[in-house]
């Protein structure tokens, strides 16, 4: 496939071509259709892009990736390129490296962002060129763009009217101006609109773009895929669907109309959609980067917050049974990787509520856990799970009022010093950032410190985020708000806020450990010194105490885990057996 790429190249007298990971909509999963880098490279992790010249290749990945992207490009003649290793160029750089002004590189306009394409032409010794999408010509064997059935996220789940939203969206804005934001991100759009989709895998979205203006949505999309109930209250709500394919036009007939000032989330505007309004006086960026719309869904109404309670519950009676199927089951060698995760699923989808898995599991046992996003998606390629070591699990699920997000390490036998130091300091950072305080105006950037300082302490480190968005029954990994120490994303954490708490240590070639929990954002207290928050703690899963170094944890830290102990055997028990109720009460132990 290099090779017809390279012809491509070469017939177009082109010296590169830059091909990311992300769609038109720059969602973090993509259909088939747009696994462009995957197919070319063998890699087919979340995050990377991939440079082809006439004559070399490489891939560029963060640190969530380097073992699985070394595994996978073996051989292919694609060097990896590491992110943030010293040492290792950038993009930029490796080009200019081997090109000058006179020549070009090409790139899909479709799936770039304008602030990037117009950074690389800044940056780059040969000219960038966008071009519509080459790949329908040059990969005969590419997947098709596929529409499934859209539903209804009824009010009784999303706590609001799509008008509603609408006016809340606009009610910061002049009132003599005649707005249009530009959505391109398809869960805003679901969210805005009050509807849901399978068109990505575990991403419960419809491909879709739309207009939005204080009265009205224009909301390009597949037509024939919608419920006749979601075609009936988007009707009553102001929401005339187009054709998905005529987005572009329809931009383009609009941008000329100078009674309309359109904003575009910075983003998540791609060079394309921006070179369609060059010529309009009346366009421009969203104040905030993610747009409007994505910082009004970061916020969770208390109806939201009732549904992620729900889906926290339900997910915990999953989890117990499965941390007691292991357990139950560890001696007798017929555990993998893989029959674990099916058999999470499987306990899940005992609820009638559950609605599939909200990102690919991840089961790890032992050295495959030293990568972040390791998975095994059969038995044949699964590592067989015995009494020894550790196995972590990170895994979450789809319900129709709230999305799951939760990891566990799983001691299965007697511990190293080491492990049991590396497993308390994980445990003791979780903790220490579950229990923050803090005052109205501060940052995810800010509060970072608290989960690493303990591994900071032995001289570890983990290299990604402490903490992302989560979506209610959309998109597990959700912005603006995140909490993470390479770079401040401007978002102060607000109530009704809900974020992951992960960090972890990976030890390559031993073993991976990370201990999550999701967290909601909520009042503390106000008085003469200001408005303070703190983080209530949404998942209900117990968390292994057998290898906890108790002094290394400290008084604080273990009563913080004695009460959520106490509140998980409270709020799960019940809804055990008898046998599943003694093991977790045993599980719940205070330390």
């Amino acid at each position: 496939m290099l090779a017809r790429v390279r012809a491509y190249l070469s017939a177009d007298r082109a010296d590169a071509i830059i091909i990311p990971s992300n769609d038109p909509h720059f969602g973090e999963y993509v259909q088939k259709h747009f696994c462009i880098r995957a197919m070319l490279s063998g890699f087919d992790g979340s995050a990377g892009t991939l440079v082809l010249t006439l004559s070399e290749a490489a891939l560029w990945t963060d640190s969530r990736y380097f073992i699985q992207a070394e595994a996978q490009l073996k051989g292919s003649g694609i060097d990896l390129m590491k992110i943030g290793v010293e040492g290792v160029p950038d993009i930029v750089s490796w080009l200019n490296a081997r090109f000058d002004d006179g020549c070009r590189i090409l790139l899909d306009g479709a799936l770039i962002s304008a602030a990037e394409y117009a950074s690389y032409n800044k940056k780059l010794n040969a000219r960038v060129v966008g071009i519509a999408d080459p790949f329908d010509e040059i990969l005969s064997e590419r997947e098709p763009l596929y529409f499934e059935t859209v539903i209804l996220d009824p009010e009784s789940f999303s706590g609001l009217s799509v008008a509603a939203k609408r006016e809340m969206v606009f009610s910061g804005d002049p009132a003599d101006l005649r707005i249009c934001r530009i959505l391109t991100r398809c869960d805003d759009i679901m969210w805005l609109c009050n509807i849901r989709g399978s068109d990505i895998d575990y991403n419960p979205v419809a491909l879709s773009y739309a207009l939005v203006f204080s009265d009205k949505i224009l909301l390009f999309a597949c037509k024939e895929a919608f419920e006749e109930a979601a075609l009936e209250y988007l009707a009553s709500q102001q929401v005339e669907i187009l054709p998905y394919a005529s987005f572009y036009d329809v931009c383009g007939e609009m941008a000329s109309d100078e009674s309309i000032h359109f904003l575009s989330p910075a983003s998540s505007t791609s060079m394309r959609l921006e070179s369609i309004f060059a010529d309009s006086r009346h366009f421009g960026y969203e104040s905030r980067s993610e747009g409007e719309v994505a910082y009004r869904k970061s916020i969770k109404n208390p109806v939201e917050l009732e549904g992620f309670c729900k889906a926290n519950l339900l997910d915990g009676i999953a989890w117990c049974r499965i941390l007691k199927y292991i357990e139950d089951n560890i001696e007798t060698g017929t555990l993998n990787e893989y029959s674990i995760a099916q058999q999470l699923i499987e306990y899940r989808g005992e609820s009638p509520d559950y609605r599939g898995e909200s990102f690919e599991p991840i089961v790890a046992f032992n050295a495959n856990a030293a990568s972040a996003h390791y998975s095994a998606n059969s038995d044949e390629e699964a590592a067989v799970v015995t009494a020894q070591g550790f196995l972590l699990m990170d895994t979450g699920a789809q319900y129709p009022f709230g999305t799951t997000d939760t990891t566990r390490t799983i001691p299965l036998s007697e511990l190293t010093p080491d492990q049991i130091a590396d497993y308390t300091a994980v445990l003791k950072g979780m903790i220490q950032l579950s229990m923050a305080s803090f005052i109205k105006g501060t940052t995810g950037y800010q509060l970072d410190i608290l989960a690493r300082q303990p591994l900071l302490s032995l001289g570890r480190l983990f290299f990604h985020g402490t903490g992302h968005g989560i979506g209610h029954y959309l998109c597990v990994h959700e912005g603006p708000q995140n909490i993470r120490m390479d770079r401040d994303s401007g978002v102060a954490l607000l109530p009704g806020m809900v974020q992951s708490n992960e960090p972890a240590i990976y030890i390559e070639g031993e073993y991976g450990i990370r201990t999550e929990n999701v967290l909601v954002v909520e009042p503390f207290t106000e008085n003469e010194f200001g408005t303070f928050y703190r983080f209530e703690t949404l998942t209900l899963v117990p968390i292994a105490t057998s290898c906890i170094d108790r002094e290394q944890l400290g008084d604080e830290c273990a009563q913080w885990l004695n009460n959520y102990h106490r509140r998980v055997y409270e709020k799960i028990a019940p809804h055990l057996n008898d046998e599943e109720a003694i093991w977790l009460k045993n599980k719940c132990r205070p330390i």
